[in-house]
């Protein structure tokens, strides 16, 4: 194992009060680059979900917890504004797509948080869905409004 830790550097984990083990990723020439990743409980979902926070070494800030539990908190509200924009991509190869329970038809599975620096917050949410298993859904959100759809499969 030391040879790998010479090769590729020291893996640095650490055990956020929030996140929990954390793995961090640096980009020591893009240091703005540098980001954690863990998995979470989701409340809203009652099941992990896989987070990436960009961040430095000593962790993630108050403010991006505050985000994420904003994040929580708003769920309803945010997929209620996130339904018309996937009907609209979904109605392209089906013409009278429609979802009837966002929250049994659509698994959020990844979230991106940003530093939290700037507003608005861009960050995204990825989903699966039980209407096409072979692709993901990512929505792009400024703050609290979603802005561009990505389905990739």
């Amino acid at each position: 194992m030391a040879f790998f830790d010479f090769l590729f550097g020291k893996k640095i984990i650490i055990d956020d009060d929030f996140f929990g083990r954390m793995l961090f990723i640096q980009f020591k020439k893009k240091p703005q680059k540098n980001y954690f990743e863990c998995k979470r409980d989701f409340k809203p979902s009652g099941r992990p979900i896989e987070v990436l926070i960009n961040a430095d070494v000593s962790g993630p800030t108050s403010t991006q917890k505050d985000f994420f539990r904003q994040i929580e908190n708003e769920y309803d509200n945010l997929t209620a504004k996130i339904v018309p924009m996937i009907e609209n991509v979904f109605r392209n190869w089906k013409a009278d797509f429609t979802i009837t329970d966002f929250r049994k038809e659509f698994q959020p599975i990844n979230l991106v948080l940003p530093r939290c620096a700037e507003k608005p917050v861009i960050w995204e949410i990825g989903f699966e869905t039980e209407h096409d298993l072979n692709h993901e859904i990512t929505i792009t959100m400024y703050d609290f409004e979603p802005k561009d759809i990505l389905i990739d499969g």
